[in-house]
C-alpha cells in the first residue's frame, strides 16, 4: 500500500491513525460523512496524520491566470489553498495560484496535498517546467509558502515508523547524463529538500514498507 496521503474529490481514503475518512462531494469537504465546509467550491482535501488539521483546494474567483502552466495550455482558473480544523472551524486561506517570471516562483495548482507527520508542513505539486513539475511546501510555523525542489510524483513518508526516514520525500526527477541522454528516476529527499539518495525506477512500495516497518 502506497503511503501517499493524496485525497481526490469524490474519493474516500481511510486514515487509521486519525480514525477518519475524508472526501469531497458537491464542492464541500466531508469528514466521516459530515460536511465541514459549505462553500460549494472545494475539490480536494487531505487530513493531517494526527487527524487534527485539514487542507483543501477551493476554486477561486476573479480572472483566469494567463500563461501559468508550462505546457501553455491557456489561462487557468484561479485556485486557493485553505486549511481548517478537522471540524471545519478556524478556516484560513494559505495561498493562491499566481504566475511569475521564474517557474520555481509560480504556483499554478495545488496537487498531491500531503502533510508532515506533525501537521506543521503541507506539501503540494504544481506545474513548472516543460520536463518537470515543482514541489512546494507551506510552513505553518513560518506562515509562508515556498518552492522546495523540482519533481513529480510526490510521496511524503509521514507514517514511517523509522524516525530516520519519517517525513522524507520520494520525488521523481528528470535528469541528464554527463555526455548525452536523460533519465527519470525517483529520489529520496529530506523534509527540507536535501537529497538523501537515488531510488531508481519503478514502484518503491516494498522498499518503503521494509524501511518503515
Amino acid at each position: 500500500m502506497r503511503l501517499a496521503l493524496l485525497l481526490f474529490a469524490a474519493a474516500s481514503v481511510a486514515l487509521p491513525a486519525a480514525a477518519a475518512t475524508v472526501r469531497v462531494e458537491h464542492g464541500n469537504v466531508l469528514v466521516n460523512g459530515k460536511s465541514v465546509t459549505n462553500a460549494g467550491r472545494d475539490r480536494a482535501a487531505a487530513l493531517s496524520p494526527d487527524g487534527r488539521k485539514l487542507a483543501f483546494v477551493r476554486a477561486g474567483s476573479g480572472k483566469p491566470i494567463a500563461d501559468c502552466s508550462a505546457d501553455a495550455s491557456g489561462p487557468a482558473a484561479p485556485l486557493e489553498l485553505w486549511t481548517a480544523n478537522v471540524d471545519g472551524s478556524g478556516a484560513s486561506k494559505l495561498a493562491v495560484t499566481h504566475t511569475a517570471a521564474k517557474p520555481e516562483e509560480m504556483v499554478c495548482a495545488f496537487d498531491s496535498l500531503q502533510f508532515s507527520s506533525d501537521g506543521m508542513r503541507l506539501y503540494f505539486e504544481t506545474p513548472a517546467w516543460a520536463t518537470s513539475g515543482a514541489i512546494h511546501v507551506y510552513d505553518f510555523a513560518a506562515n509562508r509558502e515556498r518552492f522546495l525542489i523540482a519533481g513529480n510524483g510526490l510521496q511524503v513518508l509521514a507514517r514511517c515508523r523509522d524516525p530516520k526516514y519519517r517525513d522524507d520525500l520520494i520525488v521523481g526527477q528528470h535528469r541528464y547524463f554527463v555526455f548525452s541522454g536523460s533519465y527519470d528516476w525517483d529520489f529520496l529527499f529530506s523534509p527540507d529538500g536535501k537529497e538523501v539518495g537515488p531510488l531508481g525506477e519503478g514502484d518503491h512500495t516494498s522498499d518503503v514498507e521494509d524501511a518503515c516497518g
